[in-house]
């Protein structure tokens, strides 16, 4: 009986550690939502970009359809993404848009980039796109996309959930 509990002492922890690690790689203020310039979208909640990042929401006000422009899976910020705004892990993730597409969704659009460069230059020429990136990456596109603020807030800000 003791080394049952021990064992599960022992994942629990692990599973903890494991968490906290992944939390660690996302520093508070190191993400930042940008789309194309023609958006109208100023802000929104984190409950709204999740709900766009999971294809819960496929089109946005305007009635223009929502691209998701998303990292690799092996990249930072695509963990960070996951664990931070959508809160699954990269499996469940991946369960839940498959899950939807098997109840007769239609797919969620994606578009696959190796960096922040890559994720401006397709949002500038698709008025539907949304990426999420690292702030550091700003200086550099911040001319070519949109930067939406997140509950009010922009990066940098005081407050800035992400």
């Amino acid at each position: 009986m003791n080394q049952v509990m021990s064992n599960g002492l022992r994942i629990v922890i692990l599973l903890a550690v494991t968490g906290l690690v992944a939390r660690a790689q996302c520093a508070g203020g190191g993400l930042a939502v940008v789309v194309n310039k023609a958006n109208p979208t100023e802000s929104m909640s984190i409950a709204q970009l999740r709900k766009l990042i999971l294809g819960d929401v496929r089109t946005w006000p305007d009635k223009k359809p929502v691209v998701l422009i998303s990292r690799d899976a092996a990249s930072d910020v695509f963990k960070c993404v996951l664990s931070s705004i959508v809160r699954m892990s990269d499996a469940e993730y991946h369960r839940y848009i498959v899950g939807a597409e098997f109840r007769g969704g239609e797919p969620l659009a994606v578009r696959t980039v190796g960096s922040g460069a890559g994720a401006a230059k397709v949002i500038a020429g698709s008025p539907g796109s949304i990426a999420v990136v690292q702030v550091g990456e700003l200086p550099a596109i911040a001319l070519s996309v949109r930067v939406v603020k997140i509950s009010g807030k922009s990066p940098g800000e005081a407050g800035y959930p992400l």
